[in-house]
């Protein structure tokens, strides 16, 4: 018998794949049904207005899991970019947010620890960057904001790239062939969990969570 390893890029997308064609069903469930937005925390991040390539699932244990696979064509920047998304939202050390963002052409599967509430992060991914002619080599980075509590949430996660030079920085937003895919973003918006995260089930596992990480 023989046996065949995947990359850890490729796992990543087949598993992503697979929850988008498990989650049809029931996003198409969620936007048709609006009187059920009150039932899910993944409702309270308005699934509708994700990006197209990407899915929300509860995940369970106050947990919000967003899947995407985004691909990028442009003049400099053509590729396939994977991103999974755990949002921790009633935490009582506070909301936070862990990324794990996958790159098809050279294999990247990186991994980026929790950014809190209050904190905000731009995160180079190592082996990304986008050459432009003329100009550099611009770092792609994970841009990650989380702000507030679970009442008044704000959330800004997705892609940018830029450069530094000696007089200023220099971003994707001001770069013809590039403006029109960089910044790209999973959230970005306030969102409000506080009356879910304040019933008596929510609060006796976040409870249990907080007493785990002590």
């Amino acid at each position: 018998m023989i046996c065949f390893r995947l990359p850890a890029t490729l796992l990543f997308l087949v598993l992503v794949a697979t929850t988008f064609a498990n989650s049809a069903a029931t996003t198409r469930s969620i936007r048709a049904n609006d009187h059920q937005h009150e039932n899910s925390l993944c409702d309270r991040l308005h699934p509708e207005d994700l990006p197209k390539e990407c899915l929300c699932k509860d995940a369970g244990n106050l947990h919000v899991m967003v899947y995407c696979i985004k691909p990028f064509n442009s003049t400099y920047f053509n590729d396939t970019i994977g991103m999974k998304l755990d949002l921790d939202i009633c935490n009582a050390a506070g909301s936070s947010i862990t990324l794990d963002v996958t790159e098809r052409n050279h294999n990247i599967d990186f991994p980026i620890s929790a950014v809190r509430a209050g904190e905000e992060e731009n995160i180079p991914i190592p082996g990304l960057s986008i050459i432009v002619p003329g100009l550099g080599s611009l770092g792609v980075d994970a841009t990650v904001l989380i702000a507030g509590n679970p009442d008044f949430l704000t959330l800004q996660v997705g892609l940018n790239a830029c450069l530094s030079t000696h007089h200023k920085e220099i971003c994707a937003s001001s770069i013809p062939g590039l403006s029109n895919v960089l910044p790209w973003y999973v959230l970005k918006g306030t969102y409000s969990f506080g009356d879910v995260c304040g019933t008596s089930g929510f609060a006796e596992a976040s409870a249990a969570d907080s007493s785990a990480v002590q």
